[in-house]
């Protein structure tokens, strides 16, 4: 019998780097009650635990947080030392293929991912890009789904169906990129005033599993995606009118991927 070859894996030995873009509400940040504020440190505690050098930029214009990533961009080339992997998370409003600004104005997803493409970030040509876009794409509801106790042990047919999910909108000049996205495309994301986003708390919880470190992530995130799936939210609906109740909605994470190797964040020694 042939012997099956294990694919190759990064090479993690060198520098990661990061950067957080997040746009918080002015309002709940007085009130102490605002999600994005709850995921900037969930964030930055993960980077923290997995040796990632990380840099956050809050509460910026569309146009300040292009710039910041250039910025970032641009000392990654610059930079003398070996950079192994580098992580780029966003989290506000958005639609679509946008993310929403302070300035309420908007910034597109491509002008996060294009920068890090091999000709203008050839410090990274070969190496693991990860974009994570914690952000609405729509204002469709998936209706969701009851799930049994019994159901809740395994995947939900619906996360192991969207697993392999691809966009026809990766930028194909972006090699050994992995990008997740909040939800499906024409859909909102969900996020808690108290406790952050679904995607950040479900992202946060399976990197944090003792073995997380062990295995591939882009295998982490389909965990992560089986149980944003697996565990619907409550939601308003019609809120200020007289039909307003709360439904039970299912969130389902996107990934695009053009990982050529397996990527393991161990941490380092």
């Amino acid at each position: 019998m042939e012997r099956q070859m294990r694919p190759a894996s990064y090479d993690m030995s060198g520098r990661r780097s990061a950067l957080l873009l997040m746009v918080r509400d002015e309002e709940k940040m007085k009130s102490h009650r605002c999600g994005i504020e709850v995921d900037r440190q969930t964030m930055e505690k993960f980077f923290e635990g997995f040796g990632f050098q990380y840099h956050s930029v809050l509460d910026k214009t569309a146009q300040e947080m292009k710039q910041a990533v250039i910025n970032f961009r641009n000392s990654i080339n610059s930079s003398s030392g070996n950079i192994s992997c580098v992580f780029v998370v966003t989290s506000s409003h958005g639609h679509r293929d946008v993310i929403i600004g302070a300035d309420k104005k908007t910034l597109s997803v491509k002008d996060i991912i294009e920068p890090f493409g091999d000709e203008l970030c050839p410090k990274m040509k070969g190496k693991p890009k990860v974009f994570i876009i914690d952000a609405c794409r729509g204002s469709n509801h998936d209706p969701g789904v009851h799930f049994d106790s019994a159901a809740d042990e395994k995947l939900s047919k619906e996360a192991l169906a969207t697993q392999e999910y691809r966009s026809t909108r990766v930028p194909p000049c972006i090699n050994d990129m992995l990008v997740a996205y909040a939800a499906m495309t024409d859909y909102v994301g969900m996020m808690n005033s108290t406790s952050g986003s679904h995607m950040i708390n479900n992202i946060s919880q399976v990197f944090s599993s003792p073995d997380a470190a062990e295995e591939h992530v882009y295998n982490l995130f389909v965990k992560a995606n089986a149980k944003m799936v697996a565990t619907p939210v409550d939601v308003t609906v019609d809120k200020g009118k007289p039909t307003q109740r709360t439904e039970r909605r299912k969130i389902i994470m996107t990934m695009e991927s053009t990982l050529r190797k397996t990527l393991y964040l161990r941490s380092p020694n």
